[in-house]
């Protein structure tokens, strides 16, 4: 699921909502429950790129985190 011209569409770019995916459902509820009502595209982006990772990805991403290499990306 992505965000595309400010429409959520699946992965062959067929609109999307809360009716017709549960996936949607499950991503609201994750950025909530981390953002509480402060919520903004980046953040959605942000959420649903990490719920994508698989298991090898989430631990380059911890290394990348707890050494604070994120600072030296930016």
């Amino acid at each position: 699921m992505v965000i595309l011209n400010g429409k959520w569409v699946d992965n062959n770019f067929n609109p999307i909502d809360e009716r017709t995916s549960p996936q949607l459902m499950e991503l609201g509820r994750k950025v909530k429950s981390l953002y509480g009502e402060d919520i903004s595209y980046n953040r959605i982006g942000f959420v649903s790129a990490l719920s994508s990772l698989s298991e090898e990805q989430e631990e380059g991403l911890r290394v990348v985190f707890d050494s604070n290499l994120i600072d030296k990306l930016i």
